[in-house]
């Protein structure tokens, strides 16, 4: 009797490919894991090839290659995938000792040749011990609100605005021109001018002010005359 032949699915692909479980992506571990580390697992899934598990690299050289070009955020990718147990250090490199190599978690392990661990020490599946709270996305940063002018430059006026509200909508009120009066300073600091004395000053006359005294109201010549001279035997005493 012959053997019935499998029925190609009709949505395969030609090539190579990397696979990933469904009990991954639907895991504690990679749902809350922040969008740079998913990327640089689906990188480092990029080098498997069915029997190479546990020797995977992340040298700077090869990430550069890919694109990653930032050190300082591929370290703490790296760092976040290893703790979410997504990710397993398998050997230590070092100075002549070759880079750093990894083990994705839900893969097992054929080869431990090199390898600084052993199948003993191996946790496959440690993604699915995962408790971690999802990682801290950064916030986006604060924009500018358009529309707000700074009429700091304006010496001696300024323009208000303001927005009426009119139930669920918003109306916006036309700009007030204000005149101000007086000086400005750097600060914006508005100086009120001086008052003008009224009294004038008349050069050449005695006195302690220096301002011309008023005449008596209600005096003739003769009596005017006679107020000036007493006036000035006073002044000749001091």
């Amino acid at each position: 009797m012959a053997r019935k032949s499998k029925k190609e699915r009709p949505e395969s692909i030609d090539g190579p490919y990397s696979a990933i479980p469904w009990s991954v992506m639907d895991s504690v571990s990679f749902k809350g894991a922040s969008d740079k580390a998913k990327a640089l697992l689906f990188a480092l899934m990029r080098q498997h090839n069915g029997a190479n598990n546990g020797h995977y690299q992340l040298s700077k050289k090869w990430l550069y290659n890919q694109g990653w070009t930032c050190d300082e955020s591929n370290r703490k990718a790296c760092h976040e995938l290893i703790a979410r147990g997504l990710v397993v250090q398998t050997r230590w490199g070092g100075l002549n000792m070759g880079p750093n190599w990894f083990a994705l978690t839900w893969y097992p392990i054929t080869n431990y040749v090199g390898l600084d661990i052993t199948a003993n020490s191996y946790n496959r599946g440690a993604y699915s011990l995962c408790t971690l709270p999802p990682t801290l996305r950064r916030k986006p940063p604060v924009k500018k609100q358009s529309g707000l002018h700074d009429y700091r430059d304006s010496p001696g006026s300024s323009i208000v605005t303001a927005r009426h509200s009119t139930g669920t909508t918003t109306e916006l009120v036309k700009p007030i021109l204000v005149t101000l009066t007086g000086t400005t300073t750097e600060n914006n600091v508005i100086t009120p001018l001086p008052p003008v004395k009224s009294g004038k000053r008349i050069v050449g006359v005695k006195g302690k002010s220096g301002i011309a005294r008023p005449k008596p109201p209600n005096m003739n010549r003769a009596s005017h005359d006679q107020h000036q001279a007493n006036n000035n035997v006073t002044n000749n005493s001091k």
